[in-house]
């Protein structure tokens, strides 16, 4: 595959380069702000020519027509189209949006326009719009990106309470997750029930999975990059709703006169303790949660634009279980962790071709986990704490000749506390200060978008990292690289505050290719290499809030992954179908795993209880979709495997003998159906149903007696697979029912989320068996298995949400 794309894209390079005869340079304003809009799809009609604003509002058009029409279009915003007639070999056209105030044409899953699907050189990147989300079929009604984004081939969930998405079979920390440019290490509410993101904040969701951008960097596997959505209103909006797990408000508004100066603000809060209650094994569950958005900007004048963002999120849960860490035993553990995250950013545009985009970013996360002690007044804490703090800069250039440039540069630093045990009095229990790590991660990189020919666009990106640990620290040296043991420890080296303990670095090419077959077909291809220098250290399906997170370090290597992709898009027809077939592979070195028996909580040598190894991730995507008419929807299918191997000379840093096993995402088949019937007055009715191989999961391979216990012996890792999912989910929103126009538009939602009630399995697991010894009925094991199901019934839930302006 990799001489297959090296060779077509020197064929393709040398064959179709050409000049042309016409340049029409557009920038596109909105018609009530006057500010430029970003990834605007603009093109010619009834040409193959067509492409995307960049942050300025600009894109350059190529043409051999003296005379036609431009059709511009962005979500949200009625069409607009404009005659063209050259005057000369260069012209600029202005063209202003104007905001619809229509019911927007239900879409699913989708890049701004099937053009640019077409034309445009990336691969693996699709973009969700708020009102698409809304009407998905989610578990207690609530809005929630990530069931959105599981609805995309390649994307999945460990389970219905996972914290994250695992991407083309990668793990969950190997996605970097932005919202408004800034991390978010846990995204998810109410043990992984639902994203944190706050629904009447979002402006777009964007999902990189192929050729990432070379402005992004640091995670192997995606990007997840969500928008809040910019304020524009020049009067007074509140809109929100009331549901059962949670209710939510915004406001948006002008703050000035010369209303140059907008704002928004919205707010979610979920109280669920009363739903607990109601089912008797759940009575001492509780759950609390909150995330709030506010963005300012400012619009100084057109060519410089100021905005400030900031976001909350915070959450509270107890679970009513006997869990041991470390020797500290409680009846019921806590967790609680928070996220406050800022951003600001200035936009400043020189003219309808150059802009430079400048960023301040600051993340700070806080997880803690609470161990009440009972019959009395002491709770054990357990705190951790990641910093994050950057700045990017990115300029923009349109050439005449058809090229799209953008480079820059950031800086990254990381504050890591891995975390610290108060015992609060417990004379047991000693306190415990695990040592802080720090990094830096400066990088450069730089990105073209050349349109060659009406047929032929490429673009390649270049990105290079100098990452370094910086002191205070210690340097743990073993005599063996490969077996890193307490034992083994021969050296120590201190260093001081800032001093530099160790360094990696490295170019990270990304390429792409979209060549139009004719034009309603096009192929595409694509290369990128990833590094990953921070990792989230768990040996569990998915990662607790308190999860330890770390730096690479002397022991610690980071991950890298090499892609290739390639498939073809087609559009037949009229009826707004669009066709999609996309096959990769991806290698990836210095996966992470972990040792038998690892334990990492209060870990201070944790090197140790890590093992890093191989994987390879490959499979097939198809799609089929429609986006016009009131029967609208989309079918995937996907084939996608997970493969690791860790080869190591000991049984404790090898997993099963060094023999390829299945990753923990390692789901062969998923099937996704989504469908919307819109009857364009009131009524939308949507089904969503899904079918996929189910996880890995390790059984044990025989038992081991001691004294009358019998004990499980696992000697393979993910050496089974869970019963095969599937779900049915409905959802009917009634929108104005009475079609009036007024400023207070009301809609209700009501959805059933599993609607057949499937009990599907979260996980199996063994323990002796309570009932006497083994019989021959149970194949004489001692051991019994036992289901867990997260939702095993129908759920049930009713909606309100409002608009006002």
């Amino acid at each position: 595959m990799r001489i297959f794309i090296v060779a077509l894209l020197t064929i393709t390079l040398s064959t179709f380069a050409s000049g042309q005869a016409y340049e029409l340079t557009v920038r596109v304003t909105d018609g009530s702000t006057k500010t430029p809009l970003e990834f605007v799809n603009v093109q010619i009609e009834d040409a193959a020519i067509n492409g995307t604003t960049d942050g300025s509002g600009t894109v350059v058009l190529k043409t051999d027509s003296k005379n036609f029409t431009v059709l511009a279009s962005f979500l949200g915003y009625e069409q607009l189209s404009q005659t063209v007639r050259m005057a000369g070999p260069t012209q600029t056209l202005e063209l202003m949006l104007v905001p619809s105030a229509q019911q927007i044409e239900t879409v699913t899953v989708t890049s701004n326009d099937a053009s640019e699907r077409l034309s445009r050189p990336v691969m693996g990147v699709e973009r969700l719009n708020i009102e698409a989300i809304e009407l998905i079929p989610v578990a207690l009604g609530e809005v929630d990106v990530f069931k959105g984004l599981q609805l995309i081939s390649g994307v999945n969930s460990a389970g219905e309470a996972s914290n994250g998405l695992s991407v083309r079979g990668g793990t969950i920390d190997q996605n970097l997750v932005l919202y408004d440019g800034a991390p978010v290490f846990t995204p998810t509410h109410l043990f992984g029930l639902f994203s944190v993101f706050t629904p009447d904040a979002i402006g777009g969701v964007d999902l990189y999975r192929a050729n990432i951008p070379a402005k992004f960097g640091g995670r192997i596997s995606s990007v997840l990059d969500v928008k809040s959505r910019n304020p524009t209103s020049d009067n007074f909006k509140m809109q929100g709703g009331i549901g059962i797990v949670s209710s939510h408000l915004s406001i948006e508004t002008p703050v000035d006169k010369q209303k140059k100066v907008k704002v928004l603000a919205a707010v979610r809060g979920g109280f669920n303790d009363f739903i607990f209650k109601q089912i008797d094994r759940l009575k001492n569950t509780e759950s609390r949660f909150a995330d709030a958005t506010v963005k300012l900007r400012y619009t100084a004048n057109e060519k410089n634009i100021f905005t400030v963002s900031g976001f909350y999120s915070a959450d509270f849960y107890q679970i009513d279980l006997l869990n041991q860490f470390s020797g500290i035993t409680s009846d019921r553990n806590q967790y609680t962790y928070s996220t406050l995250n800022g951003t600001a950013e200035w936009l400043k545009i020189f003219n309808d071709r150059a802009s430079l985009n400048t960023q301040l970013v600051r993340s700070d996360h806080k997880p803690r986990l609470l161990f009440p002690q009972a019959d009395t007044d002491n709770v054990i804490e357990f705190d951790s704490r990641i910093q994050y703090h950057s700045a990017q800069s990115i300029f923009s250039y349109n050439t005449e000749n058809g090229h799209r440039l953008s480079g820059g540069g950031q800086l990254i630093r990381y504050d890591i506390d891995p975390g610290g045990l108060d015992p609060d009095g417990v004379e047991s229990i000693l306190p415990v200060n695990l040592d802080t790590e720090q990094s830096l991660e400066a990088s450069l990189f730089v990105e073209d978008e050349w349109k060659v020919s009406d047929a032929l666009t490429l673009s390649a990106g270049l990105r290079f990292t100098q990452y370094a640990q910086l002191g205070p620290g210690t340097n743990r040296i073993y005599d063996n690289e490969e077996i890193l043991d307490p034992d083994r420890l021969t050296e120590t080296e201190e260093f001081g505050s800032g001093e530099n303990m160790q360094t990696y670095n490295g170019f990270e090419p990304r390429l792409g290719l979209s060549y139009q077959l004719s034009p309603k077909l096009s192929f595409k291809a694509a290369y990128a290499l990833n590094r990953q220098y921070l990792q989230n250290i768990f040996n569990s399906t998915t990662p607790l809030p308190s999860s330890r997170w770390k730096l690479s370090d002397n022991n610690i290597l980071p991950q890298k992954a090499t892609l290739y992709s390639s498939g073809f898009y087609w559009l037949p027809g009229d009826k707004g179908y669009e066709l999609s077939l996309e096959g990769y592979y991806r290698d990836i070195d210095n996966l992470l795993e972990y040792k038998p028996g690892a334990d990492f909580f209060l870990n201070p040598t944790v090197e140790t209880d890590l093992i890093q190894g191989q994987g390879v991730a490959y499979g097939i995507e198809a799609g089929i979709k429609r986006r016009k008419g009131n029967f609208t929807g989309e079918i995937n299918y996907a084939y996608a495997r997970s493969l690791n191997t860790v080869d190591g000379p000991t049984f404790n840093t090898s997993v099963n003998a060094g023999q390829q096993y299945n990753g923990y995402f390692d789901q062969p088949h998923t099937f996704n159906l989504n469908l919307t019937l819109d009857d364009q007055k009131a009524n939308q009715i949507s089904l969503n149903f899904v079918v996929q191989s189910n996880r890995p999961y390790t059984v044990p391979n025989g038992v081991l007696q001691i004294g009358e216990t019998p004990v499980p012996l696992f000697l393979e890792r993910n050496n089974a697979r869970l019963p095969v999912y599937h779900r049915l989910d409905f959802s009917w929103r009634i929108h104005n029912a009475k079609l009036e126009e007024k400023r207070w538009v009301g809609d209700w939602i009501f959805t059933v989320y599993n609607l057949y009630g499937r009990k599907n399995a979260y996980n199996i697991y063994y323990q002796p068996r309570t009932s006497g010894a083994a019989t021959a009925e149970t194949s004489g094991s001692p051991l019994e298995s036992f289901r867990l199901t997260i939702f095993g019934a129908p759920v049930i839930s009713l909606g309100y949400s409002f608009k006002f302006q």
